[in-house]
């Protein structure tokens, strides 16, 4: 590290600890603390689990829907992130053209793509199928349908296509994952972990 690099370094301001919510700090703790217990009894459970705190730690804005909000140099306006969150949400069971996202917004393909990627930070491709593995994980805790049949309602091709999208996007399978989520003792050991 050359000089000057090295006193930059220095210089930065160093935030302390408790610059995270307290309320994700322990959810967080709680999903790695049971990480480390399922690691050696089911792996697919510990990355699960370790995705989730992920996903807690690096989408905190996300939640807060700070992307609605704000307007991103080269990105959509607030109303068109709307628009086309919504026109997504409405059409999931369906197929999404980037043609048919661009038109919500009146933009080129080629400007919406960009712009899209600034404003949710991924593709226009990748934000579908993420949303796809929300709603495919709402359908695996909500009902006993069986995963063929949510693949189709996710807008997916069939049982495999949603087990690679899935796998992809989790670390574990649809089925792995819908198993851990509804075992009795799983909300038991993350309310013993958050205590501790």
């Amino acid at each position: 590290m050359s000089t000057f690099a090295a006193t930059a370094y220095h210089k930065q301001p160093r935030l302390p600890l408790n610059t995270f919510a307290s309320e994700t700090s322990v959810t967080v703790s709680a999903l790695l603390l049971n990480a480390v217990k399922f690691l050696e009894e089911d792996e697919t459970v510990a990355i699960d689990l370790v995705n989730q705190a992920s996903n807690l730690l690096g989408t905190r804005s996300a939640n807060n829907n700070d992307t609605a909000d704000r307007i991103v140099a080269g990105g959509l306006a607030p109303w068109q992130i709307k628009r086309v969150r919504r026109f997504i949400d409405e059409r999931i069971s369906y197929t999404v053209s980037l043609d048919d996202m661009a038109g919500q917004v009146k933009l080129s393909t080629s400007y919406f793509s960009a712009a899209f990627k600034s404003s949710f930070g991924v593709s226009p491709h990748n934000y579908v199928i993420q949303r796809r593995v929300e709603f495919a994980k709402d359908k695996m805790l909500n009902s006993n349908a069986p995963l063929c049949e949510i693949a189709l309602d996710c807008g997916l091709s069939d049982q495999a296509h949603l087990s690679r999208v899935f796998r992809r996007m989790t670390g574990t399978t649809p089925s792995a994952w819908r198993r851990y989520q509804t075992r009795p003792n799983v909300a038991a050991n993350l309310a013993v972990a958050e205590i501790y």
